[in-house]
């Protein structure tokens, strides 16, 4: 193509050259030009050969190229859908994790608001019953002054009290607290101190023995200061087992 398009060039430059040179040899100077032009033709088509090798070159090259790009391209993409669908595999589990933990909290929070009611129930049992029995033990302690004082006036009065039931020991025990002038509240917190200690002692002997036990009260003797040091000591153990428990609840 090269060749063909030079053509009209080659005859311009061959007329051209013939004109001036009319004297000689007309023939020899056209085949010189024209393998002049040939050779510069040939030259010029060589370097478009070139080019066009190394353009064919560069394509197959960028061609080559792109497609590695591609494979590269389109491996990550594969990697990126595979972490897509593995994170979304994880929110899903972590959603339902989540939800398990706030229905678990849920109910946590529901047992701790029940164990708190009962909590507070017990440790408000707990302090009516250590204010009263410290209360009860203030009002022995007390009684056990005053009778003492008493008894150093009139021994006889107070000697010997009937223990051999509670009612008897009731009735025995408030004539001797009137007789020694005893304040209205401190006896009704001995009687009442009384009357739980027996209970307490019948529902010990109902538990170790399957059977009623007798009405009796047990004392570690018959004088009246003997009866209420029991009533204490019995008191004080009480208010201590108490105490204890609701350290360890």
């Amino acid at each position: 193509m090269q060749l063909s398009s030079a053509m009209p060039l080659l005859a311009l430059v061959v007329l051209g050259a013939v004109a001036p040179v009319a004297s000689t040899n007309p023939l020899g100077q056209v085949l010189s030009l024209m393998d002049s032009l040939a050779a510069k033709i040939t030259k010029q088509g060589e370097a478009e050969a070139k080019a066009y090798h190394d353009f064919v070159e560069w394509c197959d090259d960028a061609a080559k190229n792109s497609k590695y790009e591609l494979k590269t391209a389109q491996d990550k993409s594969a990697k990126l859908d595979a972490t897509i669908g593995k994170a979304a595999g994880d929110v899903e589990a972590s959603s339902a994790k989540i939800e398990e933990l706030a229905g678990s909290v849920s109910a946590d929070d529901g047992e701790l608001k029940a164990a708190t009611e009962v909590r507070d129930k017990e440790f408000k049992d707990f302090a009516a019953s250590e204010s009263e029995l410290m209360e009860s033990i203030d009002a022995v302690t007390r009684a056990i002054g005053v009778l003492q004082r008493e008894m150093k006036k009139n021994p006889a009065a107070f000697a010997q009290i009937d223990t051999s039931n509670t009612n008897n020991l009731v009735n025995s025990l408030s004539a001797v607290v009137d007789a020694a002038s005893l304040a209205s509240a401190d006896k009704q917190k001995l009687m009442a101190l009384v009357q739980s200690q027996q209970a307490s002692s019948n529902d010990a002997d109902d538990d170790d023995l399957g059977a009623p036990a007798a009405a009796a009260y047990k004392s570690h003797g018959n004088n009246i200061i003997d009866v209420l040091e029991d009533l204490k000591e019995k008191a004080e153990e009480e208010l201590g087992s108490l105490r204890k428990a609701e350290t360890n609840a």
